[in-house]
């Protein structure tokens, strides 16, 4: 004889995927409901160079790496497909993606560090400086939308006119994944075309970059639902077509929200491909060389100074050493750099492999060693490059305002290393906290999707998500040995800016 079973039906908890677009992988994270990464996977592209100073990227390989990424990532959790119900999505911001009239890609993406759009970044100065940095709250440089967009009407007009359709950055995996073509205020924000008071296209700025409100997508709240996957993005993805997906916003935001940045005592110190600081304010306002953004949570804004070549110089000097960096893994190098004296015994290194931002906004800047003897081995190299971009961080922090922050949560891969860690803090004399989970763009935008599935706001599902995992102390004699390096450190930074305006690139 069966017996019925008489216990009572519970619905089960729903997950959410967030996926970041980032400068070199695509990453995506497994959450569930209570903010537990269940699981995470990632795949890689290819970054061309096909220029002086110029860094690009293929769009199409962003949604191949996604789809590749969470396919692997539904596989390896076992999780029942409908329970799966919503993506949150993130990425670098600033990369334009142009289409035509039937949604293909006219070029690849030109990305942030890219610096070739000098001479229109001049004219956009001479022309409307004030005008500009007043409608946007921001200063005019290589790193933005419109300067990149003038650069290719200038230089490939014939592709120029077949321009039908503007996206920023992840507004193309959106597109991809919906079929509908829209971005977020933030990534909006990250062309130097939107008037931030509004909150919408300016029309002198986008009729500036030669064209009009049809070609801009419209703008979403980031939590808003776009749509559900079309049937070509669910047999891609390995997902159902009922998947929602949200609007999403930049990497940076997702980072706001993943590390639990939302008001002013937490800033945030970033550690990847490229580093940075940022601090949440009240309300924006323009102020001289930072990036300003709105900040997950109005109406709060947040402000990023930020430094080009980060991780990516840890990267370039492992390879000097080891090909491939074979042998060398990253707790190896930390191993060898601690075995140095602060100051790595004379050696100095200013991380401007693809010019700089803050301070000095000068793309033909370039980096170096100083102060270099036949008694410095690699070891001495890990630890002055690991120095040489806290330092470079530490002139960020003089550009954001900093008063009233009483703690700074650091994220990005190079979190990873608690020698890195230490450093920041004794270079920077504050307290430094490392969060429960690395990826916090990733993480920020699975907290998207939970928000916006459930009706629930960021600001209370990240104060029920977000937890600390350890933090690092600054050591009061170390940090006094970093004051007077810092200043040497800067006294070169202001010979190596004045040479390389003189020495000015092509």
């Amino acid at each position: 004889m069966k017996f019925k079973d008489q216990r009572p039906r519970v619905k089960e908890d729903p997950f959410f995927i967030g996926i970041d677009i980032g400068t070199g992988s695509v990453k995506a994270i497994l959450v569930n409901s209570r903010g537990t990464v269940l699981g995470s996977s990632a795949s890689e592209y290819t970054t061309r160079y096909p220029g002086s100073r110029q860094v690009e990227q293929d769009p199409e390989d962003w949604y191949r790496g996604a789809a590749e990424a969470v396919r692997r990532l539904v596989v390896e959790s076992s999780i029942g497909l409908a329970k799966i119900a919503g993506i949150g999505l993130c990425g670098t911001s600033h990369a334009p993606i142009l289409l035509d009239g039937g949604g293909k890609i006219l070029r690849p993406a030109i990305l942030w560090s890219d610096q070739r759009s000098g001479r229109e970044v001049e004219e956009l100065k001479a022309e409307a400086e004030k005008e500009i940095s007043e409608l946007t709250w921001n200063d005019i440089n290589c790193t933005w939308t419109l300067p990149q967009l003038l650069w290719i009407r200038r230089h490939e007009p014939e592709t120029y006119k077949k321009v039908r359709n503007l996206l920023i950055s992840k507004d193309y995996l959106v597109y991809r994944l919906t079929g509908r073509m829209a971005t977020d205020f933030s990534s909006a924000v990250s062309t130097l075309m939107v008037d931030a008071s509004t909150g919408k296209w300016s029309g002198k700025l986008v009729s500036r970059a030669g064209l009009n409100f049809d070609i801009v997508p419209e703008i979403l709240a980031p939590a808003d639902v776009v749509g559900t996957l079309t049937a070509e993005a669910a047999r891609d993805f390995n997902l159902l077509r009922t998947t929602r997906v949200t609007a999403g916003f930049l990497d940076s935001a997702a980072e706001m929200a993943g590390l639990g940045a939302l008001d002013e005592p937490i800033g945030v110190i970033r550690l990847g491909n490229a580093g940075g600081v940022m601090t949440v304010k009240g309300k924006g306002r323009h102020r001289k060389n930072c990036l300003a953004y709105p900040h997950p949570v109005e109406p709060r804004w947040y402000y990023q100074a930020g430094t080009n070549a980060c991780t990516t110089s840890l990267l370039w000097v492992r390879n000097l050493f080891a090909k491939k960096g074979r042998g060398l893994s990253y707790p190896r190098i930390d191993a060898l750099s601690r075995q140095i004296p602060p100051g790595a015994e004379g050696l100095l290194f200013h991380p401007y492999l693809l010019g700089e931002r803050s301070p000095h906004w000068e793309p033909c800047l370039r980096g170096g060693f100083n102060g270099l003897t036949p008694t410095h081995g690699k070891a001495h190299f890990f630890r002055a490059v690991q120095e040489g971009v806290a330092f470079s961080l530490r002139d960020c922090l003089a550009e954001v305002d900093w008063t009233g922050v009483s703690e700074a949560r650091i994220c990005g891969g190079g979190a990873k290393s608690e020698f890195w860690c230490e450093v920041i803090a004794d270079v920077f004399g504050l307290p430094v906290v490392r969060m429960r989970y690395d990826d916090a763009s990733a993480y920020g935008a699975a907290l998207l999707a939970a928000a916006s599935v459930t009706g629930r706001g960021i600001e209370g599902l990240a104060g029920k998500w977000v937890r600390r995992k350890d933090r690092f102390d600054p050591d009061p004699v170390r940090h006094e040995v970093y004051r007077k390096i810092h200043e040497r450190y800067q006294a070169f930074a202001k010979g190596l800016t004045g040479f390389y305006k003189i020495d000015h690139c092509t």
